[in-house]
């Protein structure tokens, strides 16, 4: 059902010998690596997220949050087009949705940039009235 080919891979990393010495086994390591890596961004991110939170960059949250999610639904149409030989993806796939996720931010930073200009400009047309 899950495609295990990367945790397999880091799975050869380590001397099963070694491991079998303390009672280990890989998949132990590799459990306690992935605990303590989210713990870690956990801890690090959540100090830029109260901070963008005090700042009041909801939009840069909500696009941050969209791009994780959007990486998720593009990595299971990825994995079930493996999964299936009758659906092909194909090669530019990945560049062409990293792309259009790219443009998109371009895009909303411009009109929130224009929008904001335009309202400084309308303020102090205002002001000089």
């Amino acid at each position: 059902m899950f495609d295990f080919s990367v945790i397999d891979g880091v799975y050869g990393w380590f001397n099963e010998d070694l491991l079998q010495i303390f009672g280990l086994e890989a998949w132990h390591l590799l459990f306690g690596m992935v605990f303590i890596l989210i713990a870690g961004m956990m801890w690090m991110v959540k100090a830029l997220i109260e901070w963008i939170t005090v700042k009041n960059w909801l939009t840069l949250l909500s696009y941050v949050n969209c791009i994780l999610i959007s990486f998720l639904i593009l990595q299971v149409i990825d994995r079930s087009a493996y999964r299936s030989p009758a659906v092909s993806l194909p090669e530019y796939f990945w560049s062409i949705s990293l792309l259009a996720i790219s443009t998109y931010g371009l895009v909303l930073v411009l009109i929130r940039s224009v929008s904001k200009v335009a309202k400084l400009l309308k303020r102090k047309s205002k002001k000089a009235a």
